[in-house]
């Protein structure tokens, strides 16, 4: 089983909610945010701190385990070795995946218009014809983007990979001699969003959760 928590946000909280929100965390997170210069970083940031907690809970972990939160080497989050989880965000949107059974990665990312020339080396050539000759070049960039993005981030080593050297595959992505298997998940139309498993056919629970 897969539970995923996500939320959305469009504008700034009051203070007086804010400052409710902030002191559920630890002192270190709450520092952490609050160092971010945009209101849309902090309250990100927050949001998904927030779900992530929210996750432990509903999974038997109790409420203050974010004091236990560590990060690896690469930067990647985690509490033990017995539970796996991720966030992702993008423009208003937040996500919060999260597993007793193995390694998980998730990537949110809003469709919007950019110049794909830039993500040439990120695709191999026939990723890249797939997105070049598709009806919504975008919509289809989009796609293999966070695939990729939820690859790196179930494997561990996050960008220290290059995203050129996951192989993508129907319902399936290839990372060296490693098979990742890829859940689309359906948020809202403009937004695309896939869950990487080390398991095939995860039970996935997706839930809004509102603040």
């Amino acid at each position: 089983m897969v539970k995923v928590f996500y939320t959305y946000f469009n504008t700034p909280l009051s203070p007086n909610k804010w400052q409710t929100y902030l002191d559920q965390l630890p002192q270190n997170i709450q520092q952490n945010i609050n160092r971010k210069r945009r209101w849309q970083d902090q309250h990100a940031s927050l949001f998904g701190k927030l779900l992530l907690q929210h996750a432990l809970c509903h999974t038997g972990y109790p409420k203050d385990s974010l004091n236990r939160l560590q990060y690896n080497k690469h930067q990647k989050p985690f509490i033990d070795n017995n539970i796996d989880f991720n966030i992702s965000h993008t423009h208003q949107y937040v996500i919060c995946a999260i597993s007793r059974r193995g390694q998980i990665g998730i990537d949110i990312e809003f469709i919007r218009t950019i110049d794909l020339s830039n993500f040439r080396n990120t695709m191999n050539p026939k990723e890249w014809t797939a997105i070049t000759t598709a009806p919504n070049s975008h919509q289809k960039f989009y796609e293999n983007w966070t695939i990729k993005e939820s690859v790196i981030k179930a494997d561990g080593r996050g960008l220290s990979i290059p995203l050129e050297h996951i192989q993508i595959e129907p319902h399936k992505a290839r990372l060296y001699n490693t098979d990742w298997f890829i859940n689309q998940l359906q948020i809202e139309p403009n937004y695309v969003c896939h869950l990487a498993t080390n398991w095939e056919n995860p039970s996935i629970d997706l839930k809004l959760i509102e603040f």
